[in-house]
């Protein structure tokens, strides 16, 4: 098992959210993801992320033609 120099984090960041996800901070705004506000700062549960990526991989999947 390989492991990175970065350590694993729970929470992310809008920037650290949308390269997780590489896409831009707009497009991460559009996104479904459940997200929290701390005064000014949002904020994303990297839990949150896996779970929503894959309900769109489940979405897409099942209505896919053969």
């Amino acid at each position: 098992m390989a492991t990175t120099n970065q350590p694993t984090r729970e929470v992310l960041t809008r920037t650290e959210a949308a390269e997780y996800l590489r896409v831009g901070k707009s497009t991460l705004d559009r996104l479904a993801i459940p997200k929290m506000q701390i005064r000014r700062r949002v904020l994303f549960r990297k839990d949150a992320i896996d779970k929503w990526l894959l309900s769109q991989q489940i979405k897409t999947t099942t209505g896919a033609k053969a």
